[in-house]
């Protein structure tokens, strides 16, 4: 009795905590992982997979190729077979000649590149290639996956701001209530309770706008992620960012290197060719002096030199591949710059924000404290409705201000991230 009971309470308890585990809501690791599955991803990463067909295709350039063939012609006259030696047959004695106006001809072909120097760098040119849909890929989940956090910190600051705002209100409405009996009572003009109706008003247009605004920011989270969020997802720092390679760098190092294999392989289209040749052929017919069936099997294997003498299209690929590869070089110095520019600009902004934060939170602390000080002025008539309601705006001012600093906090990591290739997923939690 006493074990049934036992495995009875496990098993309830294994199904309350599989139950609980369920009814749990996504986290930020989930969110950020939900980023890859989505279809935008999986196209990108598609275009990954298309440029390793690409270096394979241009790897497979470099095997035998063997075909099959077979051909039926008519001639209007008696056509060889295959070239006859003049002892092959004797013509007085009445041999078919192996000429007919039919010819069925069928067999085997074999080609070998023995030496294509340009096929060589065209491989080298597609493994840049790889590399630099690599570094695409991963900067799009990246900046996916920042975009999800940037989105998720603004969320949090609608939702706060909300919070506050409906503190506010709160507060006012109290406020609102004795002035209403003030008013009633003829012990206050009713122009000072339409001040107050008008700052409860504004507030309440305020709480809508950022309704408003969480609504987009949960319809671009979906987009991103595929989750419909009821409310932001709390956000912590599992680690810095760590600074490596730019990853935009390395896409854009990758394409110079590809620009670079480019011009080597129109500067190799220039040297000879060898490749070689083979054919096993069967050429069946009719002979056209006995109408006897006939058939000559015609084999050959060789080697083919092609050396390019004078070929202008060759000349203007290699004046095309220099101009190309002189912009992606501009192009890779100038990213420097800005990369280099942008890395200081965040790295310096982080321990700013970090001392805004600290700043904006004792300036709540004080706004608070003064707006209490003002709640008793202004109930003893010590202090106008007008500078009351300055204190209460302070207080939501400071709230926003203080809010808006871990915000920009966020968003700074989240650039950081995109900025050194350095996955979400593993920063923050």
């Amino acid at each position: 009795m006493k074990n049934s009971l036992m495995k009875f309470v496990i098993v309830l308890l294994l199904l309350c905590w599989g139950g609980s585990a369920q009814a749990a809501g996504p986290t930020m690791t989930s969110l950020l992982e939900a980023v890859a599955e989505q279809p935008d991803l999986a196209v990108s990463s598609l275009g990954v997979k298309a440029a390793e067909v690409q270096l394979q295709q241009a790897r497979a350039e470099l095997y035998p190729k063997l075909s099959a063939f077979g051909s039926y012609t008519m001639y209007n006259s008696p056509t060889n077979l295959r070239p006859m030696p003049p002892t092959e047959v004797n013509i007085t004695a009445g041999d078919a000649i192996p000429f007919s106006e039919n010819i069925l001809r069928y067999g085997l072909k074999v080609e070998m590149p023995l030496f294509v120097k340009s096929l060589y760098s065209l491989a080298d040119k597609v493994k840049q290639v790889q590399e630099a849909s690599r570094a695409g890929h991963k900067l799009r989940l990246i900046s996916r996956q920042a975009a999800v956090v940037s989105l998720d910190a603004s969320l949090a600051f609608t939702s706060h701001l909300d919070t506050a705002i409906a503190s506010r209100i709160e507060s006012l409405g109290k406020t609102r209530e004795d002035l209403q009996l003030a008013v009633d009572n003829g012990r206050a003009p009713e122009s000072e309770l339409l001040k107050v109706l008008t700052a409860l008003n504004d507030l309440q247009k305020q709480r809508n706008d950022l309704r408003r605004q969480s609504i987009t920011l949960t319809s671009q989270l979906e987009q991103l992620t595929g989750v419909r969020l009821d409310g932001f997802i709390p956000i912590s720092l599992k680690r810095p960012v760590t600074e490596d390679r730019y990853l935009r760098q390395v896409q854009q190092e990758a394409n110079v290197a590809a620009s670079e294999k480019e011009l080597r392989q129109a500067w190799d289209r220039h040297y000879p060719t060898l490749k070689l040749e083979g054919v096993v052929s069967e050429n069946d017919g009719e002979a056209y002096n006995t109408g006897q069936s006939i058939s000559r099997r015609y084999d050959y294997i060789g080697v083919a030199l092609t050396v390019p003498l004078f070929d202008r299209p060759l000349s203007t690929s290699i004046d095309q591949a220099k101009v190309q590869l002189q912009r992606q070089r501009q192009q890779l110095a100038q990213l420097r710059l800005d990369l280099d520019a942008e890395a200081e600009s965040l790295k310096q902004q982080l321990p700013v924000i970090e001392q805004s934060t600290q700043l904006a939170r004792t300036t709540l602390e004080n706004t608070r404290r003064l707006l209490d000080i003002a709640k008793v002025a202004y109930r003893n008539g010590r202090m106008t409705t007008e500078e009351y309601l300055r204190f209460e705006t302070q207080v939501l001012d400071a709230e926003a201000a203080l809010q808006k600093t871990i915000l920009d906090r966020w968003q700074v990591i989240s650039q950081q991230a995109v900025l050194y290739g350095d996955e979400l997923t593993g920063v923050v939690q």
